[in-house]
């Protein structure tokens, strides 16, 4: 093989990937969220989610069950938020995947994608995640403390 034919090859190869990684940012970019039924578990963790991104602290407290907050208060809940750091959601996207019901108890499943970098060094990792719910009088609240999606207890003796 010539040195001009390898070297035409390797930068079609590189071409290549890069047109395929802008495909992918470019989809992954344009995603739409889901709009789910009104009373569904799906909703509920969405408006959470919602008031979290917007750093609603307040409405976020809100969407946790009685259990949840007769464990910790709001300010407690508040302060355990400002204690845990950066906890900001620009680096990452939380989607709702599934949930399983039984009754008056739900899990949601998630997919959380994390961003870190920018330019050709960004990367991008998966985990997911699950979060307990329950059916009461004003609807589908979250079971467990949560900070964002992260299953973190508020304070020592929280559950």
């Amino acid at each position: 093989m010539t040195s001009t034919r390898a070297v035409t090859l390797i930068a079609a190869g590189i071409l290549a990937l890069v047109v395929v990684g802008a495909v992918v940012v470019l989809l992954a970019e344009n995603r739409t969220p889901t709009s789910f039924p009104a009373g569904s578990p799906e909703a509920a963790m969405q408006g959470y989610l919602a008031a979290w991104d917007s750093n609603d602290l307040e409405t976020a407290y809100g969407y946790f069950s009685d259990a949840v907050q007769s464990q910790v208060t709001l300010a407690e809940y508040q302060d355990a938020v400002r204690g845990f750091g950066d906890v900001s959601p620009g680096d990452e996207a939380i989607y709702i995947d599934a949930a399983e019901i039984d009754a008056d108890r739900a899990t949601v499943h998630l997919t959380v994608e994390h961003y870190s970098g920018d330019g050709p060094g960004a990367e991008t990792y998966r985990s997911t995640s699950t979060v307990r719910m329950v059916r009461d009088a004003a609807g589908w609240k979250i079971d467990q403390q949560l900070i964002g999606v992260e299953p973190i207890p508020f304070k020592p003796n929280g559950f």
